[in-house]
């Protein structure tokens, strides 16, 4: 009996195996995902470059209100923002949004949670680089959460939940808003 086990479970493996090398083969665009980049090459790169960036707007389930954060970092240090960052080299949107979510503010989302609300051209006049302007082509999503336990990183110093229709709100944060109740 325990010979059969072993003899079935390598035939099972075989197969996953041998799919998993077919999926692999079909998979023309399989690359490695980049990752944080050394602070030199990112101030360079922002010297030179709009950055590709991606944000999640998250909202209560009755899309009343907005969960932000105030970053302590520029572009937009003190301010209520969304939650967001760079896009990594090979990252699908998605996914960035996804990892984004989790390593920002500890929500664990799936691609089912979220769907693309828009595209925005963000530019400040300061970045974290002194004479250095900010400029970035922010894909957003948007998702609907109940009551999330929300545990910042360390560019933020808290997270409040605000009114969807707040006029106080950076115009950023305000148009990501209105793609995000147009999409949902």
């Amino acid at each position: 009996m325990h010979v059969e086990l072993v003899v079935r479970n390598r035939i099972v493996l075989r197969k996953e195996l041998s799919r998993a090398r077919i999926r692999l083969k079909d998979m023309k665009t399989a690359r490695v995902v980049g990752g944080e980049l050394p602070l030199e090459h990112y101030r360079a790169a922002m010297e030179k470059l709009p950055l590709a960036t991606v944000d999640i707007v998250i909202l209560n389930p009755e899309r009343t209100e907005a969960l932000l954060g105030r970053r302590k970092n520029e572009p937009y240090a003190g301010t209520f923002y969304t939650f967001g960052g760079r896009l990594y080299k090979n990252e699908e949107f998605a996914s960035a949004a996804i990892r984004l979510a989790k390593k920002e503010c500890g929500l664990l989302l799936s691609p089912a949670d979220i769907v693309e609300a828009g595209v925005l051209n963000e530019i400040s006049e300061n970045s974290i680089f002194e004479g250095i302007n900010y400029h970035a082509v922010n894909i957003y999503f948007a998702c609907t959460i109940k009551e999330p336990e929300v545990t910042l990183d360390d560019q933020h110093s808290e997270a409040q939940w605000f009114a969807v229709d707040d006029p106080t709100l950076h115009p950023n944060v305000q148009t990501k808003i209105a793609g995000a109740l147009r999409t949902l």
